[in-house]
């Protein structure tokens, strides 16, 4: 409600002047009720007068449209700040403002060519966002080998020395924290005092193994997307045994596994299930994330797109829980150093613990 109240359609309903152009729509609709009350079989005189009507009726719309034209322009020519998408800003309202500066939100997931559409209407531009985080979604392979993934964040971070990091971060907990500095961030982020050290309980960070519990992943049918039922009977158990009340995602990177948990975990509250993808940007108390991948083969598939995994790992504020099989992700490097990073501090829990739960 609050972002309705702030747009410009909100605004202009609010404006002074909406009165007069409400007045002048419903003018507009008597001049045409009664152009079409003449009926079918009339002289030239009734001819002409309906011309009139509607000859009437158009010169009120020019007028309602230089009335709004007008609003329009004295909201944005006196806003502070005007909102809007990439796209959105190539809107006929905006075509004859020029901005002293553009600040595109969440660069590293925006393209290129979609940047360039505020860009030209700004003296300075501001890219902020996190290149280590989802980037945008490039359905084409050619367009993704010809470079439309890379995105313009990327290009300036690389060949500029404009680039500044915000080293202070004001949601998580150290410990959830760490993994992904060290990873991602060269060490350089910090944890503000009033988040550092806020937990649930004594663990802000655990990882449930599954392996030689036996439980495979199995592929769904219709979806053609990989789930684990077993991770879901841990994870629901894990929660039980806790007892934290509080809001909380459980978040997979494959969608089948999504539509199982929501299954089976929607109806116990204080819940939300979804992709990774679809989740970048939210937080939560308490973040459960499944891996699902367990194979003979070690097979992780796109696991291996780390950034997805930055992103699951950093929605979390006082607790993460990441429940999957060491036989299997621990063949790759990213995942094996969390599994050291969990075993050296404590954070390291057997499935077998929450099996009788």
């Amino acid at each position: 409600d609050k972002v309705f109240d702030n747009s410009l359609e909100a605004l202009v309903d609010q404006h002074p002047q909406s009165k007069d152009i409400q007045k002048l729509r419903r003018e507009v609709l008597t001049l045409r009720k009664q152009a079409k009350a003449f009926k079918r079989n009339f002289g030239s005189a009734e001819r002409e007068q309906r011309k009139a009507l509607y000859r009437e009726a158009r010169q009120v719309v020019g007028t309602i449209k230089e009335l709004e034209q007008y609003v329009i322009d004295s909201i944005i020519g006196t806003a502070d700040v005007v909102c809007a998408t990439l796209v959105g800003a190539s809107n006929r309202e905006l075509n004859l403002v020029e901005f002293h500066t553009v600040v595109i939100d969440e660069a590293g997931q925006s393209l290129e060519p979609l940047c360039w559409i505020p860009i030209l209407r700004a003296k300075k531009v501001v890219l902020a966002g996190d290149p280590h985080q989802l980037p945008p979604t490039v359905k084409s392979p050619e367009a993704h080998r010809q470079g439309l993934s890379k995105t313009l964040l990327e290009k300036v971070i690389d060949k500029t020395d404009s680039a500044n990091l915000l080293t202070t971060q004001y949601r998580m907990n150290k410990a959830i924290m760490a993994f992904s500095n060290e990873e991602f961030y060269e060490g350089k982020l910090i944890a503000h005092d009033s988040v550092a050290d806020h937990s649930l309980d004594e663990l802000p960070v655990e990882f449930v193994d599954t392996a030689g519990c036996g439980f495979d992943e199995k592929m769904g049918e219709s979806t053609r997307s990989r789930f684990n039922p077993g991770e879901i009977d841990i994870l629901r158990s894990h929660r039980e045994a806790s007892g934290i009340q509080a809001p909380t995602a459980i978040i997979s990177p494959y969608r089948e596994q999504v539509l199982q948990l929501i299954d089976a975990c929607m109806s116990e509250g204080l819940t939300t299930v979804n992709t990774v993808d679809s989740f970048q940007g939210q937080e939560r108390d308490v973040v459960y994330i499944s891996l699902v991948r367990s194979n003979e083969k070690a097979e992780i598939g796109f696991l291996k797109d780390y950034r997805r995994m930055n992103v699951a790992m950093t929605r979390a504020r006082k607790k993460l829980v990441v429940i999957g099989d060491s036989a299997t992700i621990g063949q790759d490097q990213f995942y094996a150093r969390f599994i050291d990073y969990c075993e050296a501090n404590g954070f390291y829990r057997s499935a077998w613990e929450f099996m009788s739960v």
